[in-house]
């Protein structure tokens, strides 16, 4: 991989945060563990250099639980979209994504904010912005350490945020290729930082709720294997809407019971090396989130054929929306499996 200029990347960015009276940062819908990173750990840089500088994190979409134990997460808003907060904002950093579509459910408005700026570690074909960094890493919470961290300037609160990027990212380095193995070096130094073993830092927000178990028991017992020509056998699961409104669950509740089956589950079988799970969301959509094996199907490829979302060759996710009624898991299932019959999947 060529090395990106990162001096040349961290100039421009201050530069145009110098410059601005009003500062926004936001990441895609859904955030994950790099997700919440990326925007705490810019947020962090920014303040500390510019305190005096109005900059506020907002996110499209619903409050997560799972990471309040961060410091400064009382500082992310989120609002219905964050395009309707945008009045005023000289630039907008959006952070582990790289398509505006991605952030917004009017993504011309994120477009005609002055400056933009996108740090992003995806494969996907970006959109144009003011400035933009976009490097395949581990993570984004690497890219950003790399990116914007030169000195390390290192608090344990920061070494934390990014830290919770990378774990979550590379499945606890699960996920790790040869060649992204540079970043073992980087989480020697934030475990060392943070001062505590990787497993008490996951217990701080990577416990299962109880309230989750009957989500995860419906996943299991729905899980189907299927085998289809041109296409590596498979395995697929989900959850009923009846579920979600007879157990009063929250779409944080779905997102973590989803996490947890795929992570145990979903690649785990012997045979079926990749595979998707269809959830309910209270928009009236279903989330679909595919993972894989790096042998086998690349579900980021798969989405964005689809098109229904994007994300990483190995872990990607996306969004059925909602039509005139809400849709159901099942119905979006027989959609995958009708495009399926028609396509060839990109292997590795």
């Amino acid at each position: 991989m060529e090395q990106p200029d990162f001096a040349a990347f961290r100039t421009a960015f201050f530069a145009l945060v110098e410059k601005a009276g009003h500062v926004v940062i936001t990441s895609h819908f859904s955030p994950d563990d790099d997700s919440i990173g990326s925007v705490l750990s810019v947020y962090a840089i920014l303040t500390a250099k510019y305190p005096s500088k109005d900059i506020r994190i907002i996110y499209t979409g619903q409050s997560s639980d799972r990471h309040r134990s961060f410091a400064q997460f009382e500082k992310i808003t989120f609002v219905p979209d964050v395009a309707t907060e945008l009045a005023g904002t000289d630039v907008l950093i959006m952070l582990d994504a790289n398509q505006y579509v991605r952030f917004s459910k009017s993504p011309e408005v994120l477009q005609a904010v002055p400056q933009t700026i996108a740090i992003d570690h995806h494969a996907s074909a970006p959109d144009q912005f003011t400035l933009a960094l976009i490097v395949k890493l581990s993570s984004n919470c690497e890219l950003i350490y790399r990116a914007l961290d030169a000195e390390h300037n290192l608090t344990p609160v920061l070494a934390g945020y990014f830290l919770l990027g990378i774990l979550g990212d590379t499945g606890n380095f699960a996920y790790v290729t040869p060649a992204q193995s540079a970043v073992f070096d980087i989480a020697k130094i934030l475990v060392d930082s943070v001062g505590v073993s990787i497993d008490s830092f996951r217990a701080r927000y990577g416990g299962i709720p109880q309230r989750i178990i009957p989500l995860l028991q419906e996943l299991v017992k729905n899980t189907t294997y299927k085998s289809m020509p041109n296409w590596p056998d498979f395995q697929y699961s989900y959850v009923e809407r009846a579920t979600i409104a007879i157990g009063k669950f929250t779409d944080e509740d779905m997102s973590a019971a989803s996490h947890i089956y795929m992570g145990q589950y979903l690649t785990r079988v012997q045979g079926y090396e990749w595979g998707f799970v269809m959830t309910p969301r209270s928009d009236g959509g279903v989330r679909m989130s595919g993972r894989s094996l790096s042998t086998s199907v690349n579900v980021r490829d798969m989405h964005e054929r689809l098109g229904v979302g994007s994300g990483h060759d190995r872990a990607a996710g996306g969004n059925f929306k909602p039509e005139n009624i809400d849709r159901e898991p099942q119905q979006c299932i027989v959609e995958v499996l009708d495009w399926m019959e028609h396509n060839t999947p990109l292997i590795g």
